[in-house]
């Protein structure tokens, strides 16, 4: 079996149904269990190893959406797939409480299923396998690095970026990156940044943390604009750096002294700004922006925001979060909450960034819907920046021809 098979479990109570939806799992090469209530479907899963379950809704003995919340408390299985021939509406909100208690949803399908969403499914997780980077963040659920990791972490160069790149939604033209801080620890491995970042921010090292990183990516910038790659660079910016009052003066210094222009620069600050010292932190946004450097308002959407407090951020950008944008195509109702934050973003004159499109799917709808840029699996995961030019004479130009 090839690392690329999947393991399959199928749940529905309807004998017909049932075999109809394994025999398509069949025909991409998948292994097939089937279920016909709840609890036959945790007898399966409780032993045997599944990748992905296609589960109804509607069954005898245990419905579905009970089934979905014993999956996620007792972690059986990642990926789902949820059918049923109820409302859009009914399907949409039971595949959003799936996310929420962790699972990751495929596709919300109404009955019956058919070939074309199957292989779309399964297409999504051997890729995300395919995909996968040969050194994989290390992650420690009790982890904290300390102090002294960390100073010798800066002090002896192990932290470098990574950059993800971001199109135009008009003719998907390459325009800027992300650049995303990673950490090779000489013992632990890669070690992600929500282990990292928090940690800096709590031995006060997030201000050596962030001028060591904004140095690389000042430098790196340059280096493309050397080889006629003009981008614009958005760098994370810690809310603990807008507590110091003299930030944008030494930020803007610190630019212009590596002879790059603030213009060519977005600062992502999260929705958490909002909170704390608003004063201040807005008042140090507004000297930024007179700087000249772009703001951008980010992972909107897992915050509290509404557009009254949007309006009262300077800010030229906003920028929606993966988890509002994953699976878009097939969730009715995120999809009218999306629509009416562009059309809110609109009035505002910010420019609007999709983070997380992962599929074409998703795409065709954020297209539709008026979005300004786009990041995510579908175009790219981030890449070291000597593999950006490569990435754009060739699998961008391919996706631009599709």
């Amino acid at each position: 079996m090839s690392n690329n098979d999947l393991t399959a479990l199928v749940v529905d109570d309807s004998v017909v149904q049932a075999n109809h939806a394994a025999n398509l799992c069949r025909e991409t090469g998948a292994s097939v269990f089937s279920g016909h209530n709840g609890l036959e479907a945790l007898e399966i899963l409780r032993r045997e190893q599944i990748d992905v379950a296609l589960i109804d809704l509607e069954m005898p003995i245990m419905d579905g959406v009970e089934l979905i919340s014993q999956i996620a408390s007792e972690k059986l299985v990642q990926h789902i797939i949820i059918l049923s021939s109820k409302d859009a509406s009914l399907i949409s909100s039971v595949g959003t409480m799936a996310e929420t208690e962790g699972l990751t949803v495929l596709s919300t399908i109404a009955k019956p299923i058919s070939a074309e969403q199957i292989v779309y499914c399964f297409d999504s997780i051997r890729n995300v396998r395919s995909k996968s980077k040969p050194v994989e963040d290390h992650k420690e659920s009790n982890y904290e690095p300390t102090f002294d990791e960390i100073s010798k972490g800066i002090i002896e160069q192990h932290f470098f970026l990574n950059y993800q790149p971001k199109v135009t939604a008009k003719g998907l033209l390459f325009k800027g990156v992300e650049a995303l801080a990673r950490w090779d620890h000489p013992e632990r491995g890669r070690v992600p940044p929500d282990t990292f970042i928090p940690a800096a921010e709590k031995y006060e090292l997030i201000g050596t943390l962030t001028t060591t990183i904004f140095g690389q990516a000042l430098s790196q910038k340059k280096e493309w604009r050397d080889r006629g790659l003009d981008l614009n660079l958005a760098l994370n910016l810690s809310p603990l750096s807008l507590r110091n009052s003299d930030f944008a003066d030494r930020l803007a210094d610190f630019v212009q002294k590596r002879d790059v222009k603030t213009s060519e620069l977005t600062l992502e600050v999260t929705e958490n700004v909002l909170f704390g010292d608003l004063a201040k932190s807005l008042g140090i946004l507004a000297r930024l922006r007179l700087k000249g450097f772009n703001i951008s308002i980010d992972d909107y959407g897992t915050g509290f925001s509404n557009a009254e407090q949007l309006s009262n951020i300077p800010a030229t950008e906003l920028k929606l979060d993966r988890s509002i944008i994953s699976g878009i195509s097939s969730r009715p109702k995120i999809r009218s909450i999306v629509e009416n934050t562009l059309r809110i973003a609109n009035d505002l004159k910010l420019k609007t960034v999709a983070e997380g499109v992962e599929t074409k799917e998703d795409l065709s709808i954020l297209l539709e819907l008026g979005i300004d840029e786009l990041q995510g699996y579908y175009f790219s995961r981030p890449l070291s920046s000597d593999l950006l030019l490569p990435w754009s004479e060739g699998e961008l130009v391919r996706l631009r021809e599709e």
